[in-house]
């Protein structure tokens, strides 16, 4: 019996990834750095009720007439607007500082391809409109996993391997530095299913090219099991921010 299971070989029609931007907005906390997360409302599309950082999907208005219509550049106008429309914070385009970049897996109905940003925050109150936006939070990215594996923060794996990174840095200005040194990584997961585990596998993986998920070797990986999620990143430093 085959125990590994790539959920990639049972999908037949792949939807196409839309783009997409994502603006992790960072602040100094008394105590520890602190990212703005937003409650999406449970009647949307794509990550109905879980907590994100605020963003969406690109449209025609975030492609600048007569410029740069590269993908980073319009998601850069792409991140902003939504964090407009959503928080009602505004921030300019050229100071945000590339992360990383994320396409979802195959086996997702509803499928993105996104750059996600890093930027300070403005000194402005954040205010959701209750509708598509239902709350918000500004939170350590520690504190955000404790309270998800407490059951209280449901995430997504982006959101969640983006703040299990971020948990190395204690202030805003070093995260943005290192950021800014470092090339943005571009994940691309493959989803292997073991039993009551699913394990998001990621470049850099012995496994990600179809070999056996339990061979030695280096590891890129998110493990989920329940609320117990653990990455493990032994080789790639371009993965860690």
């Amino acid at each position: 019996m085959n125990v590994n299971l790539l959920i990639e070989d049972t999908k037949d029609d792949i939807p196409p990834a839309r783009p997409s931007a994502t603006l992790v907005l960072l602040r100094d906390g008394s105590d520890d750095l602190q990212v703005l997360l937003l409650r999406r409302g449970r009647q949307l599309s794509a990550f109905a009720g879980g907590w994100a950082f605020p963003g969406g999907v690109t449209e025609k208005t975030d492609r600048s007439p007569g410029g740069s219509n590269s993908s980073q550049m319009t998601a850069r106008h792409t991140a902003v607007r939504e964090l407009a429309e959503e928080t009602g914070l505004t921030v300019d385009p050229d100071v945000l500082v590339p992360l990383s970049r994320w396409t979802t897996p195959v086996v997702m109905p509803h499928r993105f391809d996104t750059w996600f940003f890093l930027a300070a925050a403005p000194r402005a109150q954040v205010r959701v409109d209750h509708s598509e936006i239902h709350d918000h939070r500004w939170i350590s990215p520690r504190e955000a996993l404790q309270n998800h594996r407490a059951g209280a923060l449901p995430l997504f794996p982006p959101t969640w391997v983006t703040l299990f990174l971020l948990g190395d840095f204690h202030r805003s200005e070093a995260a943005l530095a290192h950021a800014a040194g470092t090339p943005p990584y571009h994940y691309a997961p493959k989803v292997v299913t073991r039993g009551d585990e699913t394990c998001f596998l990621y470049g850099g993986d012995q496994a990600y090219a179809r070999g056996p998920i339990d061979k030695p070797g280096p590891r890129h990986r998110l493990r989920v099991r329940g609320r117990d999620w653990q990455y493990e990143c032994t080789r790639d430093p371009r993965a860690r921010i």
